[in-house]
């Protein structure tokens, strides 16, 4: 690898010992080079707000070898699986890195470049139409369409890792970014996942997949209840639904095919999940609609930021090793680590973004398990962590 700077685009929801083994592979292997690493922040892609704080997740990844963690805005994390690995590696590409460095089951960099390219083939586009035209999930078409070309690759891109690189190798491809593709093979035996590692903690309260030095700080978290309480947000989507009318769900822009109406109606069920369970359909996937929850959360009534196809480009820094600090000087995009700062300075567009950053994290912070930990305004007052 001859780039001087690798990214990473991760959620470290949390950081766990998985993660640290793939970071030391990567260090192992090409020991000068620098790694970035953008995280989504307050929310998390599935649509609902990370386990603990971004400071922290980020101070974990700083420990365990990556340089400087830059926070992905909310806008581009509640997006499609293919717009967050789009936006997250257009955010690398803006930080100057030269590789994109991601995990998978079984394909190589040039297997995922192989999938990517003929996704973007015409070819490919018609028979994904044709699939969907006869009522298979875009999932599903997607991979019926794959299947023309590489019945291989197809059954491969059933997994969730492989299927992500495909994306990240798609965007990289159809934007033409000088960017090479590394990847790194997860041991798969011992597979540690974040949803494990979460649901350990949230049960037990124990850490024992996380890292040395995480683990003991995320049990002190658990304890103290500086955590987020899924019932609590789960009641805040359920009420934000309910003082909803159709004609204000309808103007989010959020909504296709009338589902605005049987959101609408399902919100008087008793529990979010009760109602969810109930829209949830093959074309409306639970992921998908969690997203729209959390997008009506964060972006209220009128046309939603969300939908929105330009985000703007700034890299909001979490946490960062203290020597190689010179990196940021050579960072073309505004470095952000002064939210009150920026907020009086840059631009609209990037200042409109932060807003919603700011209003992202102040829902985490209600939604947290203990009343002490529920101070607003946090953005204001955190500063980048420095190790």
């Amino acid at each position: 690898m001859t780039n001087k700077i690798t990214g990473i685009v991760a959620e470290w929801n949390p950081f766990h010992r998985g993660h640290e083994a793939m970071i030391q592979k990567l260090k192992e292997n090409n020991p000068d080079i620098s790694i970035f690493g953008v995280m989504s922040g307050s929310f998390v892609q599935r649509g609902e707000p990370a386990l603990f704080d971004p400071w922290t997740r980020a101070k974990w990844a700083v420990e365990a070898g990556v340089d400087a963690i830059f926070e992905l805005p909310v806008l581009a994390t509640l997006q499609s699986a293919d717009r967050f690995a789009e936006e997250g590696a257009r955010l690398l590409f803006s930080l100057g890195c030269g590789t994109i460095y991601f995990g998978t089951e079984s394909l190589e960099a040039e297997e995922l470049k192989e999938a990517a390219s003929y996704g973007l083939t015409e070819a490919w586009k018609d028979s994904l139409h044709q699939f969907l035209k006869e009522g298979l999930s875009y999932a599903q078409a997607s991979a019926e369409a794959m299947r023309i070309h590489s019945p291989l690759l197809a059954e491969e891109l059933t997994k969730p890792n492989n299927l992500l690189g495909c994306r990240y190798a798609t965007a990289i491809l159809s934007h033409q970014w000088p960017m090479a593709i590394h990847v790194f093979h997860r041991d798969m035996e011992h597979n540690i996942s974040a949803t494990t590692a979460r649901k350990e903690l949230l049960e037990n309260g124990a850490a024992s997949l996380l890292p040395w030095g995480a683990n003991e700080e995320a049990e002190k978290l658990m304890k103290e209840g500086s955590f987020t309480d899924y019932h609590r947000y789960e009641e805040a989507c359920l009420l934000t639904s309910r003082l909803l009318d159709e004609k204000a769900l309808s103007s989010t822009g959020l909504f296709t095919e009338g589902l605005e109406h049987k959101w609408f109606r399902e919100s008087q069920r008793v529990s979010y999940k009760d109602m969810l369970d109930h829209i949830k359909s093959k074309r409306y996937l639970y992921s998908r609609l969690k997203r729209i929850g959390a997008q009506l959360l964060i972006g209220g009534t009128g046309p939603s930021p969300f939908t929105s196809r330009k985000i703007p480009s700034y890299a909001r820094l979490l946490a960062l090793r203290k020597e190689q600090s010179r990196l940021l000087n050579d960072i073309p995009i505004p470095v952000i680590t002064s939210m009150a700062k920026a907020l009086r300075t840059l631009p609209p567009a990037i200042t409109a973004s932060l807003l919603l950053d700011i209003k992202a994290s102040d829902i985490r912070s209600w939604c947290l398990h203990e009343e002490n930990f529920r101070a607003a305004r946090q953005e204001y007052y955190k500063s980048p962590i420095v190790l």
